[in-house]
């Protein structure tokens, strides 16, 4: 990149005087937040630009993580330089992975045959000693494994 290109590439940042706090990307961005620039006819996110001019060129087979988990920020000390591993062990470690948020649990599966309000009845019904784990599941057509997975909450833990 050439100097004009470079100034107009930071005039894009929301550098701020602090090298704690993150510089937004105020220019395009993805759908997920990413800045999105034109270098050279190309378009390229832009943390990387930032890593790159900050840090020269990015190895290959490398990635550029962000340390704050702001897909916008293209503060250089926040960005670092990992490997799709890397990201991905990170991203479970800080709870990033939205597993959980998207996860097809409960009534969210499509083959769920109980909804919350009947597991909750299981789980009472059984607490009580209303029914056993045998007369449940005839009760509510499921096997009594099902039954002993909720009542010791290994499935339906959400509720």
């Amino acid at each position: 990149m050439d100097e004009n290109q470079k100034t107009a590439f930071w005039s894009k940042v929301d550098v701020t005087s602090s090298s704690i706090e993150c510089w937004n990307w105020i220019g395009a961005r993805k759908p997920k937040g990413y800045g999105n620039v034109r270098v050279n006819k190309k378009y390229k996110l832009a943390h990387r630009i930032a890593f790159e001019l900050a840090n020269g060129e990015i190895p290959k087979g490398m990635i550029i993580c962000h340390l704050c988990d702001n897909p916008s920020c293209c503060n250089p000390y926040h960005l670092m330089l990992g490997t799709t591993k890397s990201n991905f062990i990170d991203m479970i470690i800080k709870g990033r992975d939205g597993f959980t948020k998207n996860k097809a649990i409960g009534a969210r599966n499509c083959n769920a045959k109980l909804n919350d309000k009947t597991v909750i009845n299981i789980r009472r019904l059984y607490k009580d000693k209303v029914l056993n784990q045998y007369q449940l599941a005839d009760k509510y057509g499921v096997s009594q494994p099902s039954i002993g997975s909720i009542v010791r909450r290994e499935t339906w833990r959400h509720i």
